[in-house]
């Protein structure tokens, strides 16, 4: 891209946090009808014993809400491109709202690998790792995650349980987080558009570095991609240095997408699920600190979906591993 392209994106997905203060259309509250027919459906494939991972669309029956879940699916393509669904009964098993999320999930789009275990639902806890030394994703600890995308069009978010402390949800728009810095900071754009040396952190085979733009321009359409964290740590490790602009290119992008005004922060309750589009939504976490029961501990489970409705012309380049992470290790028994 030209940095004198500075076309402004136009689209309901460049928003700020603080326009949905007064404006509730974001979170969705199912209605009893609704959690009937999710749970009907749960509940009939638990009882035929299919696997939530092996459950299908056809095998996910949901003959009013169907429709209704691909209107959620087209504004999270096509529109703001998030939303939070809520208001599951507290009494359900870990078994029947994971299944109710796989369900919604094949309704919307495709399910993909999330690591090279080719594990289909991401479990989100703290295992006693830490980044920045290796081949450690941030899902598996308790750390900070800085803002941030998934290798996925869409990214689902399920809470099973919360931690003790911590663990705060924040969404940005990655497209008014471009607008901001094409207004004010043009001269940002280069190095943004340029991207930051990455470190590959999948487990399995060798270590390796690859630059990654930030924002991407492709027939008209702005897109973003950043691993923050990941940044960093090739910062760290050596791999990675920065001129003055580069540098402080990445800290606007920093503040911005961390301004009150910018952000959106959610607290996710059992049982509630948040959708976003990852080409034009960044999300981050806080660090949090689990109950000292082991049973007790943060537990989120994370979907990976290609949408069935394409959200937008995006440069084959920088995007083509969104289709899954190649399966290449067997989970140790």
């Amino acid at each position: 891209m030209q940095t004198t392209d500075l076309t402004l994106v136009t689209e309901a997905n460049a928003w700020k946090g603080a326009d949905f203060s007064k404006d509730p259309q974001w979170a969705i509250h199912l209605n009893p009808q609704q959690v009937s027919e999710l749970l009907g459906a749960a509940n009939r494939c638990i009882e035929q014993k299919i696997g939530e991972v092996n459950i299908q669309y056809k095998d996910f029956v949901l003959p009013t809400l169907a429709n209704e879940i691909k209107h959620w699916a087209h504004e999270i393509n096509q529109g703001r491109g998030f939303l939070l669904i809520q208001g599951l009964p507290q009494s359900l098993t870990d078994e029947q709202i994971r299944t109710i999320f796989w369900g919604i999930g094949v309704h919307m789009g495709h399910p993909i690998s999330q690591n090279s275990y080719g594990e289909m639902l991401g479990e989100v806890l703290d295992e006693g790792v830490k980044m920045g030394s290796g081949k450690v994703r941030g899902y598996r600890t308790n750390q900070q995650l800085m803002f941030h995308t998934d290798r996925c069009e869409i990214v689902g978010l399920l809470c099973q349980r919360q931690a003790q402390s911590g663990g705060l949800s924040s969404i940005v728009s990655s497209t008014r987080i471009y607008n901001e810095i094409a207004t004010h900071h043009p001269e940002f754009l280069g190095p943004l558009f340029n991207g930051y040396i990455c470190i590959n952190v999948e487990e399995g085979g060798d270590l390796s570095t690859y630059r990654m733009p930030v924002f991407s321009q492709h027939k008209g359409f702005i897109s973003a991609r950043i691993l923050r964290n990941t940044v960093e740590s090739a910062r760290r490790m050596g791999y990675a240095k920065y001129n003055e602009l580069e540098t402080n290119a990445l800290a606007c992008l920093d503040t911005l997408a961390n301004r009150e005004d910018m952000r959106m922060d959610m607290m996710l309750e059992r049982g509630q699920m948040q959708f976003i589009n990852n080409y034009t939504t960044l999300h981050a976490r806080t660090e949090f600190v689990d109950f000292a029961d082991p049973t007790l501990k943060r537990h989120m489970v994370r979907l990976w979906l290609t949408a069935k409705e394409e959200r937008r012309t995006v440069d084959p380049a920088i995007f083509k591993d969104y289709q899954g992470v190649e399966v290449s290790l067997q989970r140790k028994k």
